[in-house]
């Protein structure tokens, strides 16, 4: 709040602007990482087999599902210069949408993308951003992750999804759910 480059220094409005995305990016998008990362794997026997089997798995395992059901699906940013983008002029200002989710799943990039595989190699995903607007809070989140979903699965080894409906929020810039029921094995 007190930094200061070249004399310039933060508005109050950017200060309360920074806070509110601080919260958001750190609060909604980590708990939706850990909601779908659990739906996913409940929907994958063999590769949530595959953690249980090999916890070391942890850390490409948050990755692939990072990659797999994103928390952010989409940014938009202000095209800096007139451009050529996809074949279609953008012009200085105009709003760009990129949709990270479609770019975690791009076949160009990604062998097999709609496959999960918890130790895909090469994982390079777009769920925390790119360049400049990488995410600073990337590896909080990944190490939130790895450990809210490496210790569920520790103490609850035996949990399957209930029969309730999966009900998405509706946002279309963050992908998380509205609950997870799950029932724990007997004496869980």
């Amino acid at each position: 709040m007190r930094a200061e480059l070249e004399g310039d220094r933060l508005t109050e409005e950017e200060i309360i602007a920074n806070c509110i995305i601080n919260l958001v990016g750190g609060l909604e998008t980590t708990t939706n990482l850990i909601g779908n990362g659990v739906l996913t794997l409940l929907r994958h026997p063999d590769e949530i087999q595959r953690l249980k089997s090999d916890p070391a798995l942890i850390v490409s395992a948050i990755e692939e599902l990072l990659r797999y059901e994103s928390p952010s699906q989409h940014t938009a940013r202000l095209a800096p210069a007139d451009m050529v983008l996809g074949g279609k002029t953008t012009r200085k200002r105009q709003a760009v949408i990129a949709v990270m989710g479609a770019g975690n799943r791009d076949p160009e990039r990604f062998p097999d993308p709609n496959r999960l595989d918890l130790a895909r190699q090469d994982n390079r995903h777009l769920a925390f951003g790119w360049a400049a607007h990488f995410c600073f809070g990337a590896p909080l989140a990944r190490i939130e992750g790895q450990i809210a979903i490496g210790t569920l699965l520790k103490r609850f080894p035996e949990f399957t999804l209930e029969s309730a409906p999966i009900v998405w929020r509706e946002n279309l810039g963050l992908r998380g759910l509205k609950a997870l029921h799950v029932k724990m094995a007997d004496g869980q």
